[in-house]
């Protein structure tokens, strides 16, 4: 049984001889070198951490939206993108125009792997911002939307006789708006200008169709990753009733769309307790959700229980029981075990693996993790 037969295999309900192995999101590797990691590299600017910590932890690949990988690569988000400016630097934190156009503080004194970012000026602001943001870089068919043809041709060579799955990007919806145009001020678009949010949701919509309209037809592609985000730890940032009105027909749109292309399995990767939106999520053709915080009280086993096999699951490993040692990863992986043996599930960790998880936890927790999953 080859991993893409694997991999159905398990989000099918079927028997498996042993699950999935992919990689968690990342680790602190910088971290982990003090800590008897070897050496990754010789020059770090030229170090893909992302692809050698699949190789060298054996991973059969780090699923996400926008950057996981192997991943059909279309570019769904700002292209032609805003040109990076340094507006000010200091010995201790940089601001800068990205090239989503939002201008962000950042610390350049962190050592850690994972940072927050100070957010200081989104480019969309009104509707006559909306209109120049979508004309000049929302174009569904900007040159840097999918490789050069060369390029193409040799990915869709490689992926014809796969043994192994692939994704794509399915898009986002409240997400990318979020960092376009600001948590507050979208909060507020939502009940002032309503017709513009709506306005614009409905062009993403057509806008992915549009780019990935190529890619469906060309390549045999296994499931689609949407990315929203728009969830805290109690709850939505967007209400069920506003998710119905502007995204439910919009996801129906896409996920419809995949479906007629040969994609039956849509996944949404969203952060926060989502328990509010899931029911609509299925309404509009998801059926597989990640990370699965438990930070935010989520629960597989629980999510299991309420939606038997209409839902597929990856995560809800809690990254906090993983810094504790054995024990608690013993604990934590015995939890998980009876939604492991039901099917549709695959353990990881429920977002990136955060600093304070060692070298050695990690490489326990993955010894552990290969136990239950079959390996």
């Amino acid at each position: 049984m080859n991993s893409r037969e694997r991999f159905w295999k398990t989000m099918r309900f079927e028997k498996v001889d042993r699950l999935p192995y992919w990689s968690d999101w990342l680790g602190p590797w910088r971290t982990w070198l003090k800590q008897g990691l070897p050496l990754p590299y010789r020059n770090e600017s030229e170090f893909d951490a992302k692809q050698w910590f699949i190789d060298f932890f054996g991973f059969e690949g780090m699923f996400s939206a926008f950057w996981g990988t192997n991943r059909v690569p279309v570019n769904l988000s700002v292209d032609p993108p805003f040109e990076e400016v340094i507006l000010q630097q200091t010995d201790t934190y940089c601001i800068k125009r990205q090239g989503n156009g939002v201008i962000v503080q950042q610390f350049t004194d962190n050592e850690e792997s994972l940072y927050s970012t100070h957010f200081v000026e989104y480019p969309i602001k009104n509707r006559a911002d909306w209109v120049r943001f979508r004309d000049e870089h929302l174009d569904p068919h900007a040159p840097g939307r999918y490789p050069p043809p060369d390029e193409w041709e040799q990915l869709k060579a490689q992926w014809k006789d796969r043994d192994y799955v692939i994704s794509i990007d399915g898009g986002s919806f409240y997400g990318f708006l979020r960092d376009w145009i600001g948590f507050e001020d979208l909060s507020y678009m939502v009940y002032d200008q309503p017709k513009l949010v709506q306005e614009m949701m409905d062009y993403l919509a057509d806008f992915y169709i549009e780019i990935l309209h190529k890619a469906v037809s060309e390549v045999e592609i296994d499931f689609a990753m949407f990315w929203e985000d728009m969830c805290y730890k109690t709850g939505p940032l967007l209400s069920p009733a506003h998710f119905r009105q502007f995204m439910l027909p919009n996801y129906k749109k896409v996920t419809r769309f995949l479906e007629e292309h040969g994609i039956e399995l849509s996944w949404v990767d969203c952060d926060g307790n989502i328990e509010a939106l899931l029911p609509l999520w299925l309404e509009g053709g998801v059926r597989g959700f990640y990370p699965l915080e438990v930070a935010s009280d989520m629960d597989a086993g629980k999510l299991r229980q309420q939606y038997g096999q209409q839902i597929v699951m990856w995560g809800n490993v809690d990254k906090r029981e993983v810094a504790k040692g054995k024990a608690a990863i013993d604990r934590e992986l015995a939890r998980l075990a009876p939604v492991v043996a039901q099917g549709g599930f695959i353990p990881l960790v429920d977002h990136g693996v955060p600093d304070d998880v060692s070298y050695a936890n990690y490489l326990y927790y993955l010894e552990q993790r290969k136990k239950l999953t079959g390996w």
